[in-house]
């Protein structure tokens, strides 16, 4: 999905298991400072099936290629939860190109500083589960009806195109490949994190929680704090949100997109 014009670019990659169709309302709010992408991973929407490994290194190949078929003179990457670690990867990567973005930012990201949330045996075994069941439910048709839950806050016709798209069979078995590969994708991380030294960063870290989530929040705050330092990023925190920053706080994932072009 592409809106906006003008020689500055503006990507935004989604999270785990979703429709990139949900970034509506902050493409909404970029596209009158610049060029703005939301795709779709290979699998959601109508975009191909995913056939190739969904790993770290599998899906930063797909947003590269998404990239150079968008010339731009400054780009900026923004990654939403599992999104993070993709848009951190290919950041890292044009730097050594040659090529740094002009920016990136992190959107409640998975973060590897909270590495157990992901990696612990009961993680890799919910996931496990999990990537089992999401096919089936697309099958039997209840995956829409959690999808439509899960995005309540995301105004119409957002929420239904989201729904829809993140619910195909298809995208089911792409959401579960890439399942698999997260513990994984996070153990990579801690082992070599990936050099952003040359570019501008902001991290967005969600800071309302509810009390079933209160800990695991705290955790993720603190690990996302973790991540600003060891950057030497801009820490913000978006304090109507949880983990959903794009859907409840659209106006500030926007600002600091287009700040970073400045």
């Amino acid at each position: 999905m592409r809106s906006g014009e003008g020689d500055d670019l503006v990507v935004l990659e989604a999270g785990l298991g979703i429709s990139g169709r949900y970034w509506g309302p902050v493409q909404e709010r970029i596209a009158g400072a610049a060029r703005v992408v939301a795709y779709e991973r290979a699998g959601y929407g109508t975009s191909t099936p995913c056939t190739l490994h969904r790993d770290l290194a599998g899906l930063t190949d797909d947003l590269r290629s998404v990239i150079e078929s968008e010339p731009h003179r400054r780009l900026v990457l923004v990654g939403h939860s599992w999104g993070g670690p993709i848009v951190r990867m290919l950041a890292a990567r044009l730097c050594a190109a040659g090529v740094p973005p002009a920016g990136v930012v992190l959107v409640d990201q998975s973060d590897e500083h909270a590495a157990d949330l992901y990696v612990s045996p009961m993680m890799r075994w919910a996931s496990a589960a999990q990537a089992r069941l999401l096919p089936p439910l697309a099958q039997m048709r209840m995956l829409a009806p959690l999808m439509r839950s899960t995005l309540a806050g995301l105004p119409e016709p957002w929420r239904a195109a989201t729904a829809v798209a993140s619910s195909t069979i298809a995208a089911a078995r792409a959401a579960a490949a890439e399942l698999r590969q997260v513990a994984g994708g996070v153990d990579q991380l801690q082992n070599a994190s990936p050099d952003l030294s040359e570019v501008p960063v902001t991290v967005l870290s969600g800071g309302r929680s509810t009390f079933a989530d209160r800990r695991m929040r705290a955790r993720l705050v603190a690990a996302h704090g973790a991540t600003a330092r060891a950057l030497d990023a801009r820490f913000v925190i978006a304090k109507y949100s949880g983990h959903l920053i794009p859907i409840t706080e659209p106006e500030l994932v926007a600002a600091e997109a287009v700040a970073l072009l400045h």
